[in-house]
């Protein structure tokens, strides 16, 4: 499984080599500039983590750098995560004992940063640490790595990695032999995914649900979870879990004897397996499949299926899936009255069984080799070969008359669910054919009202600056003109002249309020100076310290919409902070990945609830999802009292 995990890597990256260099190049670039001690810090991982697969030692040499500028500056928080994100290419790599000692630096500078992520990021490592240490079979240690990871996600109320770390200790209790230990944290892991309300965890957590009852032989529990973890299933699932899901519905369907259900599952379990050019996940579903068809009592394609799984096992001397193989064949052979066959298929199974299990079945195999030996049993096994010959002769006038009326019967059966399934296609097509027109009845009504929204806001800065601003402007000239031809005492004169300075804060004023309404800088130069501008604005102004970073940025090319929405959201959340965070520094980071626009936009202030954020009825938050919910975005959102806040949005262009 880790040989494949270590090609399956390669052939991604090879695939983006290209797009990870350009990457690369940007954030090199940036690192030229003057930045922040954090962001330079953030950047350095980045880097190094592009640099990867173009150049592994040249990518171990920014992670040190990182590492050393960190320390350097007192960041903890950032010497962490590089150490983190370094041990990745280093258990690919097999070299594991440098994977533990980066997980282990890892966690004494994450328990030193007072960063509000550290924490979280302290979690990770520790079921990372979790995972090295079942590989390397110290269970103890790895069930005491997990319940200290998942500690400390229980206190963030991270419910999607609870759910991920309850099911791997589940697992882990599973290899232990502890049932009861299982069966606690199977539960806590699919309750933590019904909180987290997602597809991969809510899945993960009913297999484990149906691989707990199989293990207890409750076949029809088993079933039940199974089924439910179809509803969540998806096709862009990476191989390893698709190929969990298939193996635990085709066997939950083999317990209760739906044997049709369960040949579906595991063909499809072979067809992962093919598909990911490994022979041992290609192996098992086909030697289930033949046991199944000698359950029904269907030897010829037994017999075929089990020897295509035996030619596969045999190519890779896999003797685990040899000694079933030939098991099988054993008994398809002595039910078909080749008794011959079956005592060679069984000597090869007992021979392999031995050499992998004990000693205590060697009298057996001998036993049956004597027996089978014997002069006598070999007759009576050509007079069993004879009677079953006479019996089929006599029979076969009997069986063509079923086999006609077991004919007609399945030709019956499949037109009725022809029609059934056609009925039900159509039905289908209708239901989605709906959902699809109320979709983009939907997506038209919030286009219509954000381009309304925007067309108001620019009527209405034309009106500030061509109307208003023009009277304002010309009452200045009056007053000036004014000013040569009057006598004024001197505190009139004062007066006169405080007047007019009013008036000028006032022509100020419009032009500000109308720039907000309608940012020229956006329309006529782009989405990235118009943010440049908006950001050094704030920055002159001396409220806040403002670092604006962009990635790729002038390359995109956005629709004036879609440019004009992201402008409105960074514009709301970082008023959000003026009015509210109280904050210091803020980070406002635009990067251009593929297909994707990333925007995070962080700050240091006093944060807020989590939940009363996403539950607000504010217009503020209110506009920002709207905008959100037009683009098709997706966020997350990371704060809490007194530990700044972040949030991340993930926006597809075409």
């Amino acid at each position: 499984m880790k040989k494949i995990r270590v090609l399956l890597f390669c052939f991604l990256v090879v695939g983006n080599v290209l797009a990870q260099k350009h990457l690369a190049d940007s954030v090199q670039s940036l690192l030229q500039q003057n930045l922040p001690d954090t962001a330079r810090a953030y950047n350095l991982i980045m880097l190094a983590m592009y640099t990867e697969p173009l150049d592994l030692a040249k990518a171990h040499d920014i992670y040190k750098q990182a590492v050393d500028f960190s320390l350097d500056r007192g960041l903890e928080y950032y010497a962490g995560l590089s150490l983190y994100y370094e041990s990745t290419p280093y258990e690919l790599g097999g070299k594991y004992q440098k994977q533990k000692e980066n997980l282990d630096r890892a966690t004494l500078y994450f328990k030193k940063s007072t960063h509000p992520k550290a924490k979280r990021e302290e979690a990770r490592v520790y079921g990372g640490l979790s995972n090295y240490y079942r590989n390397a079979n110290m269970l103890d240690s790895a069930v005491e790595a997990s319940l200290i990871s998942i500690s400390l996600l229980e206190e963030m109320k991270e419910y999607a990695r609870l759910s991920t770390n309850c099911v791997n200790l589940a697992m882990i209790f599973q290899q232990l032999s502890l049932p009861e230990k299982q069966k606690v944290y199977v539960d806590k892991g699919l309750n933590f995914a019904k909180k987290a309300n997602h597809p991969n965890n809510l899945m993960l957590g009913y297999l484990q649900q149906a691989s707990y009852f199989t293990e207890i032989r409750d076949f029809k529990q088993a079933k039940l979870y199974a089924d439910s973890a179809s509803t969540y299933y998806s096709n862009s699932f990476d191989f390893s879990r698709k190929q969990n899901y298939f193996l635990i519905k085709a066997g939950a369907f083999q317990n209760i004897s739906e044997f049709d259900s369960a040949i579906y599952y595991f063909e499809k379990a072979y067809e992962n397996g093919k598909a990911a050019s490994s022979r041992w996940y290609m192996t098992e579903p086909l030697m289930q499949i033949g046991f199944i068809h000698f359950k029904k009592k269907n030897y010829p394609e037994a017999e075929k299926y089990v020897k295509m799984g035996l030619e596969l096992a045999e190519t890779d001397s896999v003797l685990v899936f040899m000694k079933e193989g030939y098991g099988t064949l054993s008994e398809i052979y002595a039910a078909s009255g080749k008794f011959q066959d079956a005592y060679h298929f069984l000597t090869r199974h007992h021979t392999i069984k031995d050499s992998l299990q004990s000693e205590e079945r060697k009298k057996f195999t001998l036993d049956l080799e004597k027996k089978y030996e014997s002069e006598k049993q070999r007759n009576q096994i050509l007079q069993l070969e004879a009677q079953s010959a006479k019996q089929l002769a006599e029979n076969q006038k009997r069986q063509l008359t079923i086999w006609i009326l077991l004919i007609l019967a399945v030709s019956l059966a499949a037109i009725v669910l022809l029609v059934i399934r056609k009925n039900q296609h159509k039905q289908r097509l209708q239901l989605q054919r709906i959902k699809e027109l109320e979709t983009e009845k939907q997506l038209a009504a919030a286009e219509a009202v954000l381009k309304g929204e925007e067309q108001e806001r620019s009527r209405l800065a034309k009106d500030l600056h061509d109307g208003l601003g023009g009277m304002l402007s010309g009452i200045k000239f009056s007053f000036q003109t004014m000013k040569g031809n009057l006598i004024l005492t001197p505190e009139n004169a004062q007066l006169f002249e405080r007047s007019l300075d009013m008036l000028d804060s006032s022509i100020m004023e419009m032009r500000r309020v109308a720039h907000n309404l309608m940012p020229e800088n956006l329309i006529k130069f782009g989405l990235d100076a118009a943010l440049k501008d908006f950001c050094n604005d704030i920055q002159q102004s001396g409220v806040l310290k403002i670092n604006y970073i962009s990635i790729g940025i002038d390359e995109a090319e956005l629709e004036q919409s879609a440019a004009l929405s992201i402008y409105r959201i960074i514009q709301e959340l970082v008023n959000n902070i003026l009015k509210h965070a109280e904050a210091k520094q803020a980070l406002v980071q635009l990067t251009k990945n593929g297909n994707l626009i990333l925007l995070d936009v962080e700050d240091d202030g006093k944060g807020f609830e989590h939940t009363k954020m996403l539950l607000s009825t504010g217009i503020g938050w209110s506009n920002i999802k709207s905008r959100l919910e037009y683009l098709g975005a997706k966020f997350t959102l990371d704060t809490a009292p007194g530990k700044g806040s972040s949030i991340h949005i993930e926006i597809q262009i075409q």
